[in-house]
């Protein structure tokens, strides 16, 4: 039975009452607060003053609750961390496959570029005229940029130009982030240098086990326990250089708030397209591997039907890329198909019987797109075009690591450029990606390999 407390009949007493966790727990946990507030209301006609002090405690408690949250959570992770390492694994700190995206992108006050926030850049066109002398000579920002950069550099000596300062970092980004396919879905990793070894479970069967190696029996409390091992591989990421250039009209760096404009549209684009590319079909020499490279070990390409014609997509193709998804990975797949596939996916369709209309595959009506058997369909011309392997593909992006650096270098040169009065500007950042997964995984049971990555094959 609850505690009857006793009600405030003063100002002062429900401060004193309010400043003691204790008690306001009690009232929360007892569920009187509205019972508590309506008496001291009547008790006193402080009614403006009482709700600013229960207002204000509440939120003491809530934020003491979530603390407690944070700490246990940090424990947890602590503690599985200390586990692995003991045992030989030095797990990163990486999110919950399919987060981290907007993490990464947002304002991180760790990263290279926030060393710079505090020089005052009204915005990246004001920072450009100041790293590149375009502005006022003598700019007192001059000299702090340039002891900046000295810092960074010795510190990442394969550093390239100007780092540009965070907020702007993570403006970037975040407007990348919002063209981009495969970030916003994929597990992004921040790297504190140009290389990092990422452990993964390397699972290939369910047969007989699961999660590489691991076996759980149903064990009678006599019974003997039969030692297993879990088996980790590792992965290696290495921040590759990516490289935007334009050229810049001179007239532009007289005006601040054009150029800012100009790069806040032009770099983000370039980004979300190249990583785009790279994320789905790069080779690995000296750019992130794509999913539907052959390197991939995970990849699973459906064949053709018997005499399917070329350039057609037939249900059987659809249904059966289906089937080959990862159980798991359905609620996160999203199928990617060329702009020259539309015509024949818009015709894909199940007959009901003899007197049933067709079932149409494709949901033209879904928001914000497509969907194809229920799963977002989004054409792209990051794929290739109608015929070829890959011109229709369904993927669970959670299961692609992506290696974020986390910093956006600028560099600019006039010098080739000065028979046409334009100045060439150059963005680097460096980013790597691969899939997470190493293995197509047969499942526990009969039927074909199953996996996050599935493509049509050529026709």
């Amino acid at each position: 039975m609850a505690t009857k407390l006793k009600v405030p009949q003063t100002a002062a007493e429900m401060q004193e009452m309010m400043d003691d966790p204790k008690v306001v727990a009690e009232i929360l946990a007892n569920g009187q607060l509205s019972e508590f507030t309506r008496a001291y209301a009547k008790a006193t006609d402080e009614r403006g003053e009482m709700a600013d002090l229960i207002r204000e405690s509440v939120k003491a408690a809530m934020v003491g609750r979530n603390e407690i949250v944070d700490q246990v959570k940090s424990t947890v992770n602590e503690t599985v961390a200390s586990l692995l390492k003991e045992h030989g694994v030095n797990r990163p700190q990486v999110g919950v496959p399919g987060d981290g995206a907007l993490a990464a992108a947002a304002y991180n006050k760790l990263a290279p570029g926030a060393a710079l926030d505090e020089i005052g850049f009204a915005n990246i066109g004001d920072y450009a005229r100041v790293a590149f002398n375009k502005g006022r000579r003598d700019d007192p920002r001059a000299a702090k940029l340039v002891e900046a950069m000295n810092v960074y550099s010795s510190n990442d000596p394969a550093s390239a130009g100007f780092l540009i300062p965070e907020e702007f970092r993570a403006e970037i980004m975040e407007l990348a982030l919002e063209q981009s396919i495969v970030r916003p879905r994929a597990s992004i990793m921040t790297m504190s240098g140009l290389k990092q070894v990422v452990p993964f479970v390397d699972e290939t069967t369910h047969v007989g086990s699961v999660f590489g190696g691991m076996t759980f029996t149903w064990t009678p409390e006599s019974g003997t326990i039969s030692p297993t091992e879990a088996k980790f591989g590792r992965v290696m990421l290495e921040a590759w250089k990516l490289t935007g250039l334009a050229r810049v009209p001179n007239e532009l760096w007289a005006d601040a708030p054009a150029l800012a404009a100009f790069l806040m549209r032009s770099i983000p684009r370039g980004i979300a397209f190249t990583e785009d590319a790279a994320f789905i079909s790069g080779n690995g020499a000296g750019q992130p591997l794509g999913v539907q490279n052959a390197a991939n070990t995970a990849l699973v390409t459906v064949t053709k039907e018997t005499n399917q014609a070329a350039s057609t997509i037939v249900v059987e193709n659809v249904l059966k890329m289906y089937a080959r998804m990862l159980p798991q990975s359905i609620g996160n797949s999203v199928w990617l198909a060329s702009p020259s596939t539309f015509p024949q996916l818009m015709q894909l369709s199940i007959s009901v019987g003899t007197g049933g209309a067709p079932v149409a595959l494709v949901d033209i009506h879904a928001s914000p797109t497509m969907t194809l058997l229920g799963r977002p369909l989004i054409l792209t011309e990051k794929v290739p075009a109608l015929t070829t392997a890959g011109d229709l593909g369904l993927y669970d992006f959670s299961f692609y690591m992506i290696g974020d650096r986390q910093s956006v270098a600028l560099e600019s040169s006039e010098h080739s450029r000065f028979a046409t009065d334009e100045t060439e500007l150059r963005a680097i950042l460096r980013v790597d990606g691969r899939p997470w997964i190493q293995s197509a995984l047969t499942p526990a049971n009969s039927g074909d390999t199953l996996s996050p990555f599935v493509i049509l094959g050529a026709r």
